[in-house]
C-alpha cells in the first residue's frame, strides 16, 4: 500500500507536505502541490475511505443500516438521504441487513459504533426484536438513531409515512370499482407500516360484501405465495403495499395467464415521475423521506428520550396522470405553434399521452427564433393554431393581439396560479393584471463552472499567488473575466482547458442578452431611477466595455444559439459559462466530458434574466376549451415533472421537491431561488404599455455585435442605439 512517506520521497518534500496536500491543509505552493499530486498519480495512491471517515468524527459523517436494496424504495430513500448529506458536507456509510440472517441488524450497529458518526438511520426489518431497545439504550458512541418506516416498540425518534390512511385509500378505490373478490398482499405485521396498512385496508372494507384474501409474504417466499393464490383463483384485484411486491404479481400473471386473467393491481409505490401503466399507484416520496431523515440527523436528535420525536408524512397518494384533460368529438385537432427548443420536442412526444385519453390529435409546429416573430406577425382570422407558445419577453408585446384572455374560457383559472413557483405568476402569466397564459418552461440564466478546476488544490494555489484572492464561483463580471482570463491557455499555459468562458452572440436578440446580463449586474432594470431609458450611459458603456473584453478569453467561433453554448462547455474547453437553464440539459449529452465536473452558480450581480415561456390560447381557435384543457394539462404536475427530468423545465412548486428530477439536474433549486430575484424589467409595470422586446433586441444586439467586432467603438455603438431606440420607443415612463 502507498504511504506519505512513498509520495514524500517521490515528490522530493517533507512528509507534513504530503498530508496538508492530501488533506487539503497547510500554506503549500502550487509548484509543491503538482509535485505531490503527480506523484501520487504514478504511485497508485487510493484514499482511504473508511481512515478518512475516522479523521471526520461525529460531526461531519452519518450512516444508514437498510435491507438490502432489492426494493426500489430503499434505492429511492438511500439516494435522498446520501444526496442532502453529501451537498451539507457529510460522508455517508451504508450498512446492509439480511431478514433472513439472525442478528443481521445487531452486526450493522456493530460496524456503526467504531466509525463515531453523528447520526445512524435505521430502516429496520427487525422491528420489535428484544435486541432493539438493548442497541438503542447502549447507543453508538454517543451517535443520534432516528428509525425510519419502521416503529419501533419503545420510545424513540422515528419517520415515516401514514401507511394507515394509504390503506384506507387503497380500500375506496376497491369500493369504487365495486370488486367483490380481492387479494391483500402484506409483508411481515410485525413492521408498523404493514400492520398499519393492513389495519387502514380492512377498517374500510369491514361489514361489505367483498371477499378479501389476506396473503402475508416476504422478499424471498413472494412467487412462491402468489403462485399458489392464482393457481386456485384469479381475483378481480390486488391491493398491495409494497412495489417488490406488485411487480411479482405482474410478473406472475403476465407470464402465465397472459392477457386472458390480467387482475387490477392497486400498490403502494415510491414516486414515479414518468408515466407508468402497469400499476394503479399510491405514491409515497421516498427520496423526500431520505432527505428529510438526514436533515433531521444533521440537526440533532433530541437527547431526551421522552421527548422523542415522531414524524408522520403524508403520501402524494393517487396522482392523476390525466387531469385537466377533456374528452371531446367535436374537436377534431389542437396545432400548437413553438420555438425550436429542448422542450418543444418534449412537449411533441408528451402530446400523444394526451390525445391516446383526450382522443384529440395533437400537431407540435416548431419554428426557428426569427421564422415564429414572423409567423406571429403575420396571424389573422385565418389562423388554423388554436394553443401558442410565447416567450416570456414577448408577453407584452404580443399578448392582447394574439390571445385571449383565459378567463374568458375559466372563469376560475386564477386558482391554479399558486401552484406555480415564486415569481413566474407576475412574469409568465398575468399582463395589465389580466391573465392570458399559463408558465410552461420558465428558465432563468445561471452561471455554470468546472468545479473540478475551481476545486483543484493547484488551481487554487496558482490564482492566489497570481492575484492574492480566493478562486471561487465570480460575483461580479470584473471577476468574471479575471477568472476566464486566468484559465486561458493562450495567456495561462498552465491552464487545463483552452478558454475562460463561452459567449453566446448568434443573432441580434441573442446578442442583447449575453449583453443585459452584464448591464443588470450594475442597474436593476433597463430604465433608471427617474425612469428615463439610457442605452448609451456610463453603467450601459461599463457593461459592453466588459463584454468586449472576454474576447480575449473565448473561442473565437462564438456560440449561436445557448444549445450550441451548452455543446461547447459540455465539451471540456470551456471554464465557464452563462447558460438558460432550459438549456442546461445539454450539459448532460452522451457525448459531455464535464459530467461529474459541473458547479453552478448565481450569475455576478444577482440580477438574472428570465427566458421560457408560457402557453396561451389563440384569440382565434375554434376550440378554445380544449386548448386550455390542453395547457392546463401540460403545465401542471404530474406531467411538467416528467417533462423536467427528460431535460425541461417545470413551473409546479412540487417539481422541485422531486428528488430524481432534482438529482439529475441539481441547478434546479437555484433557478428555484432566482425568479423571484430577477428584475431586469425594461419599463415600468405600472406604465400598463406593451413593450416591442424584438425591436428592442434587434437595435441593442446589432449595436452590441459592432462593437465587439471592432466595426465601432463601444461609445459609438451605444450612441447609435440610443437615437434609434428614440426614435421607435419612449424613453420616459
Amino acid at each position: 500500500m502507498v504511504t506519505i512517506k512513498d509520495i514524500a520521497k517521490r515528490a522530493g518534500v517533507a512528509q507534513g507536505t504530503v498530508s496538508n496536500v492530501l488533506n487539503g491543509k497547510g500554506n503549500v505552493s502550487s509548484e509543491k502541490i503538482r509535485r505531490v499530486m503527480d506523484a501520487a498519480h504514478e504511485l497508485g495512491y487510493v484514499p482511504n475511505e473508511r481512515a478518512a471517515l475516522l479523521r471526520k468524527g461525529p460531526n461531519d459523517s452519518l450512516a444508514v443500516i437498510m435491507p438490502s436494496p432489492r426494493a426500489r424504495q430503499y434505492t429511492e430513500f438511500y439516494s435522498g438521504f446520501k444526496h442532502y448529506a453529501q451537498a451539507h458536507g457529510f460522508l455517508v456509510t451504508q450498512h446492509l441487513v439480511d431478514e433472513n440472517t439472525p442478528f443481521s441488524e445487531e452486526d450493522a450497529f456493530m460496524e456503526v459504533k467504531p466509525l463515531q458518526v453523528k447520526g445512524v438511520a435505521c430502516l429496520s426489518i427487525a422491528a420489535g426484536t428484544t435486541f432493539e431497545d438493548t442497541i438503542y439504550k447502549e447507543g453508538t458512541a454517543g451517535s443520534q438513531v432516528l428509525f425510519v418506516e419502521h416503529q419501533p416498540s419503545f420510545d424513540a425518534p422515528f419517520l415515516g409515512f401514514d401507511y394507515e390512511a394509504a390503506g384506507r385509500e387503497m380500500a375506496r378505490k376497491a369500493l369504487e370499482a365495486r370488486y367483490c373478490d380481492v387479494c391483500l398482499l402484506t409483508g411481515n405485521p410485525d413492521f408498523s407500516n404493514e400492520r398499519d396498512f393492513c389495519r387502514g385496508f380492512l377498517q374500510v372494507l369491514e361489514g361489505t360484501d367483498c371477499r378479501i384474501t389476506h396473503i402475508q409474504t416476504d422478499l424471498f417466499r413472494r412467487y412462491q405465495h402468489i403462485i399458489q393464490l392464482v393457481g386456485k383463483s384469479m381475483p378481480q384485484a390486488f391491493f398491495i403495499s409494497n412495489y417488490g411486491f406488485a411487480e411479482s404479481v405482474k410478473d406472475i400473471c403476465s407470464t402465465f395467464f397472459g392477457q386472458d386473467m390480467k387482475p387490477a393491481i392497486y400498490t403502494v409505490s415510491p414516486t414515479f415521475t414518468m408515466p407508468e401503466n402497469d400499476f394503479v399507484k399510491y405514491e409515497m416520496n421516498y427520496r423526500q423521506l431520505g432527505k428529510i431523515a438526514a436533515e433531521t440527523l444533521i440537526k440533532g436528535a433530541p437527547a431526551d428520550r421522552a421527548a422523542a420525536s415522531r414524524q408522520i408524512l403524508k403520501g402524494s397518494g393517487f396522482r392523476d396522470w390525466y387531469s385537466n384533460i377533456i374528452v371531446s368529438k367535436a374537436c377534431p385537432a389542437l396545432n400548437i405553434i413553438t420555438l425550436d427548443s429542448p422542450e418543444a420536442y418534449i412537449m411533441q412526444n408528451f402530446s400523444r399521452l394526451y390525445t391516446r385519453k383526450s382522443g384529440i390529435p395533437v400537431n407540435v409546429c416548431i419554428f426557428s427564433y426569427d421564422e415564429i416573430y414572423e409567423t406571429f406577425n403575420s396571424l389573422s382570422h385565418s389562423s388554423n393554431y388554436d394553443v401558442i407558445r410565447l416567450d416570456v419577453t414577448w408577453l407584452s408585446w404580443f399578448s392582447e393581439k394574439l390571445l385571449t384572455p383565459l378567463t374568458q374560457i375559466d372563469a376560475d383559472i386564477s386558482q391554479c396560479l399558486s401552484d406555480f413557483l415564486d415569481g413566474t405568476p407576475e412574469n409568465y402569466a398575468m399582463v395589465h393584471e389580466e391573465v392570458y397564459t399559463l408558465p410552461s418552461t420558465p428558465s432563468v440564466q445561471i452561471l455554470f463552472y468546472r468545479k473540478d478546476l475551481f476545486e483543484s488544490p493547484i488551481y487554487k494555489r496558482m490564482y492566489f499567488e497570481q492575484f492574492r484572492s480566493e478562486l471561487r464561483p465570480p460575483r461580479t463580471f470584473a471577476e468574471f473575466n479575471q477568472i476566464a482570463a486566468f484559465f486561458t491557455k493562450r495567456l495561462n499555459p498552465a491552464s487545463p482547458v483552452d478558454y475562460g468562458a463561452t459567449v453566446t452572440l448568434g443573432s441580434t436578440g441573442v446578442a442583447g442578452s449575453e449583453y443585459l446580463a452584464r448591464l443588470f449586474a450594475r442597474q436593476e432594470n433597463l430604465y433608471s431611477d427617474n425612469r428615463e431609458i439610457r442605452l448609451d450611459s456610463p453603467a450601459a458603456l461599463d457593461a459592453l466595455r466588459e463584454l468586449i473584453r472576454l474576447r480575449q478569453y473565448t473561442s473565437p467561433d462564438f456560440c449561436s444559439w445557448w444549445t450550441n453554448t451548452a455543446r461547447a462547455f459540455a465539451s471540456g474547453s470551456f471554464a465557464m459559462s452563462i447558460l438558460y437553464s432550459n438549456y442546461a440539459s445539454g450539459l448532460l449529452d452522451h457525448a459531455s466530458r464535464v459530467v461529474g465536473n459541473i458547479g453552478y452558480a448565481m450569475i455576478p450581480g444577482s440580477n438574472p434574466l428570465i427566458g421560457g415561456g408560457s402557453l396561451g390560447v389563440s384569440r382565434f381557435s375554434r376550440h378554445p376549451r380544449e386548448a386550455l384543457s390542453f395547457i392546463k394539462w401540460m403545465c401542471s404536475e404530474p406531467i411538467s415533472s416528467a417533462a423536467a427530468l427528460l431535460g425541461s423545465t417545470s413551473p409546479c412548486r412540487l417539481t422541485y421537491e422531486n428528488y430524481e428530477v432534482v438529482n439529475n439536474f441539481p441547478w434546479m433549486n437555484l433557478a428555484k431561488k432566482c425568479f423571484p430575484l430577477s428584475r431586469g424589467n425594461r419599463i415600468p409595470r405600472e406604465a400598463g404599455i406593451p413593450f416591442d422586446e424584438r425591436k428592442f433586441l434587434s437595435i441593442l444586439g446589432m449595436s452590441v455585435k459592432n462593437a465587439y467586432s471592432c466595426v465601432t467603438s463601444p461609445e459609438e455603438a451605444l450612441r447609435s442605439a440610443q437615437e434609434q431606440f428614440a426614435a421607435h420607443f419612449q424613453t420616459r415612463f
